[in-house]
């Protein structure tokens, strides 16, 4: 398996069939009955081909990149495709997030408003893989998404070809993504067959992206598009998609400080300021009209708590706030010690936001990349929630962004860890055994690959070739 091509076609196909024994499906899926799924040997013998699957993948995709770093033209939208398929009609990989979204998109279609109600009012097979965590909590994300879950589950109550269509969107989002990243890199005067690899073929995307079905993928491929036709001239148009990005998840309307900038290029910061008003109330606008269209409404605004009932270790926030908590809770200040967590989120927030508000006055057209992937950045590690796939959020626009060699490698190493280390989610929980032994898988497969980033180089070295 010489060819990254072939390498990660093996890895995307092996991770295919160890989702039957690693996914949560529900339980009256024939998927359930699989064999290996009810005994801790076969599940982990599902976990063990799972890892190495995602590690053939990282595999395929650090060698694909080192050639295109030598110059050697790779058909890497296609490698994309070809990594992707097998993935396309597997139960969701490493999150029940899918099965909630089925399960809102048939509240919706039952009558329910989803930002007052959880899935716990519905009954049957829709709701038996939704995390009981998420049974009596509104939805979080904005009305574009529900509205479309609503329209299918109109056809069908199945939850299986629910989580399909949501899939679906992912897809959409990639494809978006790999139209704009490539736009996006050429106007930033960064290799577009770079920033194609970084971006696109990362195994970080394809697997949390199109495998995991989150709607964080349709968000980014909406905000990068927008950037995109903005540096086209299209001010209006890409204003209005911003709006359309925050209609999936509001992070993706912050992509309105890049618009901004490129709408006043060369002025100071009272035009970028106008202009910064303009993009927003444009992208605000367009938000509360498609609530109003598709009769879902803005009641997500009320739901955006709900993301931060998970205790995320990714959120520095929530580290702080945690171990502020845990001190004060051994010193006896049990009053204090349950206010802590809130006021450090509190205070993380407030920083976050200041410094989205400094990047925006800022930010010129030359740094308006950077100023938005700094700002979604931001938003993951100070925010109350924060989920390994959350990093694909600001990883295109610090792509495009001139990154040197040691921004290069953290990205590259970023990407290979939350890919390879993705079957340490919720499902494990409180499994000591599978817990400790897909640690050690991780370890022992994810060491050797990032032995090798030292051989990357700078995408500023990268010679121009096309993606």
């Amino acid at each position: 398996m010489r060819s990254p091509m072939v390498r990660g076609v093996v890895g995307a196909v092996v991770v295919a069939v160890a989702s039957l024994v690693t996914s949560v499906v529900p339980q009256s899926s024939w998927v359930a009955s699989f064999p290996l799924r009810d005994s801790l040997a076969g599940r982990m013998v599902g976990l063990t081909f799972m890892v190495a699957g995602l590690g053939l993948m990282a595999w395929a995709w650090l060698s694909a990149g080192r050639r295109v770093m030598a110059g050697e033209r790779l058909h890497l939208l296609r490698m994309t495709a070809y990594w992707s398929v097998p993935l396309l009609l597997a139960p969701p990989l490493f999150s029940r997030d899918a099965w909630s979204y089925a399960a809102q998109g048939a509240l919706v279609a039952k009558g329910y408003n989803p930002y007052d109600v959880g899935p716990g009012v519905l009954s049957g097979h829709i709701v038996e893989a939704v995390d009981p965590m998420w049974m009596q909590t509104p939805a979080p994300y904005g009305p574009l998404p529900l509205a479309y879950g609503g329209l299918v589950a109109h056809l069908s109550m199945n939850p299986y070809l629910l989580m399909l269509a949501h899939r679906l969107l992912a897809v959409l989002g990639i494809v978006l993504i790999a139209w704009a990243v490539p736009r996006l890199a050429t106007a930033c005067r960064v290799d577009a067959a770079f920033a194609t690899w970084l971006v696109v073929l990362n195994p970080m995307l394809i697997t949390h992206g199109i495998g995991a079905a989150h709607n964080d993928i349709l968000m980014l491929g909406l905000a990068c598009s927008a950037f995109a036709l903005a540096l086209t001239g299209r001010w209006g148009t890409a204003a209005v998609l911003a709006g359309v990005a925050a209609a999936v998840k509001l992070p993706g309307g912050l992509v309105a400080i890049a618009i901004a900038a490129v709408m006043s290029p060369l002025a100071g910061r009272l035009h970028r300021f106008a202009s910064l008003v303009i993009a927003g109330a444009v992208s605000v606008l367009t938000l509360v009209t498609i609530g109003a269209l598709t009769g879902v409404g803005s009641g997500w605004l009320g739901a955006l708590d709900v993301p931060g009932l998970v205790r995320s270790p990714f959120s520095i926030a929530n580290l702080i706030g945690m171990a502020a908590s845990g001190v004060l809770g051994w010193l006896g200040e049990d009053t204090a010690a349950a206010q802590a967590l809130q006021i450090v989120r509190l205070i993380g927030m407030i920083a976050a936001l200041s410094l989205i508000a400094w990047l925006s006055l800022r930010s010129s057209i030359h740094y308006a990349a950077r100023a938005v992937g700094v700002a979604l950045l931001a938003v993951v590690v100070l925010g109350p929630s924060a989920h390994d796939w959350y990093f694909l959020w600001c990883l295109p626009f610090l792509a495009v962004a001139r990154p040197g060699r040691r921004l290069t490698t953290i990205i590259t190493a970023v990407s290979l860890i939350f890919t390879i280390a993705a079957p340490l989610n919720s499902s494990l929980r409180g499994a000591t055994i599978p817990i400790l032994t897909t640690t050690a898988l991780v370890i022992a497969i994810a060491l050797p690959l990032l032995n090798h980033l030292r051989t990357l180089q700078p995408a500023r070295k990268v010679p121009v070739t096309a993606a």
